[in-house]
């Protein structure tokens, strides 16, 4: 059951690099980085890769005069960020469109895809091999029980984020690029980071566990093709920190993104931490400001990273990240000079990469897969289902969350001056004593239901949510 205020959690998000923290995504998401693509994993779409690009040619180079020898919105952004990304975005639109209108009558799986705008990609995973800071080493050394295990490592939640621009998604899922007895896979180099990722420029922030695929649950095409990205946070970061440093917030970005991405479709398939993926999860991404382009290749092996299994786990992670490459070197008036098409092949090699359907997905899921299959009542579901939305929205609670106020860690904690005051409050001792954080999120006094909208006259209040007949009277 989930903790009623959240969790303080580690917060990862593809467009928040910071100067060294590329190392530490790779250890909180037990990635291996490779310098280059998979070659022999388009080796098969290839040729018709090759083929198809001198056709997309004249349309693409178009679409670039059009973006980049104009203005195309009447609004102005001015220089910057922003319209470098509108500018992308639009560029990306038709981009997609040229694929698709080109694709369809002979790519079957490309005729039949679906088209995310902006999506919203959440994962949240235990996160183990991390060092006690200095208020939980002081806890424990006060402690006779736990003395001993004054610097033992803890568990962390993470809470990742991405933000593709386009996704595009299709029935079946990519093929693995090795499989999982390859030493890739089972013996990649892994940063090994005993260190609290606050030294790193992360932070911490109290949120609900929330784990969003982009897709609404039950869509037959749940699988992701593509994923587009834009890319305006690069010249930024090495702008701030030097053009040397401009590749670890590229591979922060494909990281994060591509774990995110990868783990919350394994979550939404019955993987976790106990369920331990039984078949790789791949996803393609392209990282882009319409001139500059970086492809990758992501293979999600394993997703259990609690306790020791973030540094002792028979499994890793793998990123493949190709070089920067252009698309182009300029373009003016008299149209598009040094058009690269081999940009073009690779970008159309990953639209034919064809799916693979297999036996059984969902090893272990239930009879019921989806929220309208339970055997619960229509309204139980109904309630259960905006409760659900609710929590994932993370907005705040109408109630908020007990703290301790500067006054009485004055006078309450540090110096016992009020000592005729009734013990009352969450860290005072009494009977009802109860640390806020750990509360369920079945820990609540029920709504009370009015008599006129009652529909039996035994009961008066709201039942419970719960994690197995959705909710129960108390």
């Amino acid at each position: 059951m989930p903790k009623y205020y959240g969790y303080w959690s580690l917060h990862l998000t593809a467009d928040n690099p910071t100067l060294s923290g590329a190392e530490y995504t790779q250890f909180a998401t037990r990635t291996h980085l490779e310098k280059s693509l998979p070659v022999e994993y388009y080796s098969d779409v290839k040729e018709e890769a090759e083929r198809i690009t001198p056709l997309l040619k004249d349309q693409v180079e178009q679409l670039i005069h059009l973006n980049f020898n104009g203005i195309l919105n009447r609004r102005n952004f001015g220089p910057g960020r922003a319209s470098e990304r509108h500018r992308t975005q639009n560029f990306l639109f038709g981009l997609h469109r040229i694929m698709a209108s080109t694709l369809e009558s002979s790519v079957q799986h490309i005729k039949e895809s679906v088209v995310d705008v902006r999506p919203q990609i959440e994962a949240f995973w235990i996160l183990g091999g991390i060092p006690p800071d200095r208020i939980l080493k002081k806890a424990r050394r006060n402690s006779p029980q736990k003395k001993d295990i004054e610097h033992e490592p803890i568990d962390r939640p993470v809470q990742g984020k991405s933000n593709p621009f386009l996704g595009v998604r299709v029935i079946d899922g990519l093929p693995e690029v090795v499989g999982k007895d390859d030493p890739m896979a089972s013996s990649g180099t892994v940063p090994n980071i005993y260190m609290d990722p606050r030294a790193f420029g992360f932070r911490f922030k109290h949120k609900h566990a929330t784990t969003v695929t982009g897709f609404w649950p039950g869509e037959a095409k749940q699988h992701s093709q593509l994923w587009l990205h834009t890319r305006e946070l690069i010249p930024k970061f090495a702008q701030e920190y030097g053009p040397h440093n401009a590749d670890a917030a590229l591979v922060h970005k494909l990281v994060v993104a591509s774990f995110s991405q990868a783990l919350a479709h394994a979550t939404y398939l019955g993987f976790g931490p106990v369920t331990e993926l039984t078949y790789p999860i791949v996803q393609q991404s392209a990282i882009t400001d319409g001139q500059q382009w970086n492809f990758s290749v992501y293979q999600l092996n394993t997703c259990a990273l609690h306790s020791d299994r973030a540094t002792v786990n028979p499994y890793n992670n793998i990123l493949w990240l190709s070089e920067e490459q252009s698309l182009f070197e300029a373009v003016d008036n008299g149209g598009v000079k040094g058009f690269n098409p081999e940009v073009l092949t690779r970008l159309v090699a990953m639209y034919l990469k064809k799916g693979i359907t297999r036996e059984n997905p969902t090893p272990y899921l239930g009879p019921f897969k989806h929220l309208a299959d339970h055997p619960a009542s229509e309204e139980y579901r109904e309630l259960f289902r905006s409760s659900l939305h609710h929590l994932l929205s993370n907005r705040p609670r109408h109630i908020p969350k007990p703290e301790i106020y500067l006054w009485e860690k004055i006078y309450k904690c540090d110096y016992k001056t009020r000592l005729y005051e009734p013990p009352r409050r969450f860290f005072e001792n009494h009977y009802k004593k109860k640390d806020p954080g750990m509360c369920r999120l079945d820990e609540h006094n029920p709504k009370y239901i009015p008599k006129a909208l009652r529909k039996s006259k035994q009961i008066k209040h709201m039942p419970k949510i719960d994690s197995e007949h959705l909710f129960k009277y108390d």
